[in-house]
């Protein structure tokens, strides 16, 4: 995972959090639960965090203008919207 929505850390509880809950209830065959129940949310979490990279890399001076001029107009609360689902998270 990139690290450009610092989830690393976050994700990593998440991880033993879900695998605990799994291998209690049915030991190493929890295993397979444990993958069914993370990667729709890790790929998920991976492809925001690899586009953002993508947005933040730009080095050419038009679409880095266009892309700052955006970023300045676009209200506080698209920022927090946009970021629930990686933040709302629950056991």
């Amino acid at each position: 995972m990139t690290p450009n929505l610092g989830q690393g850390a976050c994700q990593a509880l998440e991880d033993a959090v879900v695998l605990a809950s799994a291998v209690a209830g049915a030991g190493p065959a929890g295993l397979a639960d444990y993958d069914r129940l993370r990667r729709p949310r890790t790929q998920m979490i991976v492809r925001r965090s690899r586009r953002i990279g993508e947005l933040a890399h730009w080095s050419a001076p038009v679409p880095v203008a266009a892309r700052n001029a955006a970023m300045r107009l676009m209200p506080r609360s698209s920022f927090t919207r946009s970021m629930g689902p990686v933040v709302d998270w629950a056991p």
